[in-house]
């Protein structure tokens, strides 16, 4: 009886691909599954033929002509729908995240920030030859079996990972060999990151406050993710070398989400020590803080200032349209493209040293800010 690859991928448990790699000695393929192929591939006396039906040397796998690169990005399972009008911002809690069709859902509720970065991977990719599969997966599942499975059955060249940061993230980084790329996102070890200048975002938003009057700043924060956590040790750094003190009651940590900050911040407005302007850790805290605002009846920018961070679509069209920190989205794709081109041409090890670049974000002064 004459076995097909497609009978040694059956009795291995995985893909044709993948069996087409472990033959030819090519691509990155667990030593557990490249055991599994060969014991099939033995125990049936397997031998690849050619297309004359001669016995021959198995064919290299093209790996898509070596032109692809995935882009990950990681999701939480709950977003908000934002609805805004000219007096109001009307927020709804969407869970499950809709699936079919993933991307579309994932990418238009998520943020016009992966939007922009995902163009520039994509742009940039196709400037050096590669095409981009694109694909959102739930930031808890990043160390499914199933789901690092599926990235080496995809037969890709490179991978680039962006979108919320998972707590497995390290993790993932170990056990993966497919040479990657952060893309504004920051673990501290192993892959190139790029991202944008934190210290820089913040003092602009600090430094401009602070020469409107503002000395009664508060901040929105959050601690889960380090991008964030580096945002609020430069605000606290700012605040120190201007001789102002970081009032806790003024500084908000948990959710970094709409309606959880917008709750927290209607009891810090209604109470009777408030601060005169507020920097946020991005926009969607900065979003909670107008909500809350217009909902205690207090006038943006006369009576409270706020900064955001990111620059999202919805920052220019909420009312008033906010002063934030732009960050460069598409630059960051474009760039981690070149980044992995780099990495692909000295291979995937990680030396030990890790290289991470910042880009210089700027200040976008629209309407929600204005002297103290």
């Amino acid at each position: 009886m004459k076995h097909s690859i497609n009978d040694i991928a059956k009795m291995a448990g995985c893909s044709t691909a993948t069996v087409s790699r472990v033959l030819n000695n090519i691509g990155q393929i667990s030593d557990e599954t490249r055991k599994s192929v060969m014991k099939a591939v033995k125990s049936v006396n397997y031998v690849p033929r050619g297309l004359n039906g001669k016995k021959t040397k198995a064919p290299p796998v093209s790996k898509k002509d070596g032109k692809l690169i995935e882009l990950v990005f990681c999701f939480r399972d709950i977003v908000e729908k934002i609805s805004m009008g000219a007096e109001n911002l009307d927020v709804t809690k969407i869970t499950p995240v809709p699936i079919d069709p993933e991307v579309d859902n994932q990418l238009r509720y998520g943020s016009s920030f992966y939007r922009m970065l995902s163009e520039g991977v994509i742009e940039e990719a196709r400037r050096c030859g590669y095409k981009t599969i694109v694909r959102c997966i739930r930031k808890e599942n990043l160390n499914n079996l199933e789901f690092i499975n599926s990235l080496y059955e995809d037969d890709i060249s490179g991978l680039i990972l962006a979108g919320l940061y998972p707590d497995s993230l390290s993790e993932f980084i170990k056990s993966c060999r497919i040479p990657m790329v952060l893309a504004d996102l920051m673990s501290g070890a192993g892959p190139v990151e790029i991202t944008t200048d934190n210290l820089e975002g913040i003092s602009l938003a600090f430094d401009h406050l602070y020469s409107l009057g503002h000395r009664k700043i508060g901040f929105i924060r959050s601690d889960d993710n380090p991008a964030y956590r580096e945002r609020y040790k430069a605000f606290v750094y700012k605040t120190a070398e201007k001789g102002l003190e970081v009032k806790g009651e003024w500084t908000y940590t948990g959710e970094n989400n709409v309606l959880a900050v917008s709750e927290w911040c209607a009891k810090v407005l209604k109470s009777g020590k408030r601060p005169s302007a507020f920097i946020c850790s991005n926009d969607y805290g900065a979003l909670g803080v107008v909500r809350s605002a217009s909902e205690c009846g207090i006038k943006i920018p006369s009576q409270l200032s706020i900064v955001g961070f990111d620059d999202v679509d919805a920052a220019s069209l909420v009312t008033p349209p906010l002063t934030t920190i732009r960050v460069p989205q598409y630059e960051i794709g474009r760039r981690a493209v070149k980044e992995l081109m780099i990495t692909l041409g000295n291979g995937a090890s990680y030396s030990g040293f890790q290289c991470r670049m910042r880009l210089l974000p700027l200040l976008v002064k629209r309407e929600s800010t204005a002297e103290a």
